[in-house]
């Protein structure tokens, strides 16, 4: 199996919505954004997956880059430091509830595969666990960050789909609409300075907070 195979083939098993970690039961407040009138209609989708995009781009996959690079050179300092720092970013209990749960199920399914997981620092972000899955289903870096970007997107899709009268075809639209911006949001990642690191979303983080006590909803998040 040559190199390029193998990293395409992790690629599509770690992005794959089959993978059992339980992504389609969150919303990252979409849902309640939706309740809310503030995404009505595919061209509001579009605005808000591509603003929060830009969270992806200043914080998820950026830290992913470093872990994944922590994890390279062994430097458990790093891999706790960013660890600790991801779920910092989780500005409400329901966001950080979605990364908890889902980095457990990820680290639940390596360690039935083998994978030694006790270098993961305790308790591990998303980011740690996927950083840990990529380099042991050898995937590059930027495969991981690219392969996270592109579950989220099709997970929002499938939120705004159940929620949204949006149907297959403008699901599919959006998809190709936004593949530029997933593009961009890879490149910026691999661009920006510890320093730059971390951006808030008040938007998404009001709709979060709201969806707490939202009384009719589909989603654990």
């Amino acid at each position: 199996m040559t190199t390029e195979v193998r990293e395409l083939l992790g690629l599509l098993h770690l992005a794959s919505p089959a993978l059992p970690i339980g992504g389609f039961a969150y919303s990252a407040g979409l849902e309640s954004a939706i309740d809310l009138g503030w995404v009505g209609d595919e061209d509001g989708l579009e605005q808000w997956l591509a603003g929060a995009l830009q969270g992806l781009a200043h914080l998820d996959l950026p830290v992913l880059l470093r872990l994944y690079r922590a994890l390279e050179q062994g430097d458990n300092d790093a891999l706790a430091h960013w660890n600790d720092f991801v779920r910092a970013g989780r500005e409400t209990r329901e966001l950080l509830f979605e990364d908890e749960q889902q980095a457990r199920a990820l680290v639940r399914l390596l360690k039935g595969q083998g994978v030694d997981v006790a270098r993961l620092p305790a308790p591990p972000a998303l980011m740690s666990a996927w950083a840990l899955a990529a380099r042991s289903w050898g995937l590059s870096a930027e495969g991981a960050a690219l392969g996270f970007a592109w579950s989220w997107l099709e997970n929002q899709l499938t939120v705004a789909s159940k929620t949204l009268p949006l149907g297959q075809t403008s699901a599919q639209r959006l998809l190709l609409a936004l593949k530029p911006a997933l593009a961009g949001a890879l490149a910026l990642a691999g661009e920006l300075h510890d320093d730059q690191l971390g951006l808030s979303l008040p938007g998404q983080v009001q709709a979060s907070a709201l969806h707490e006590t939202q009384y009719s909803r589909l989603f654990r998040s």
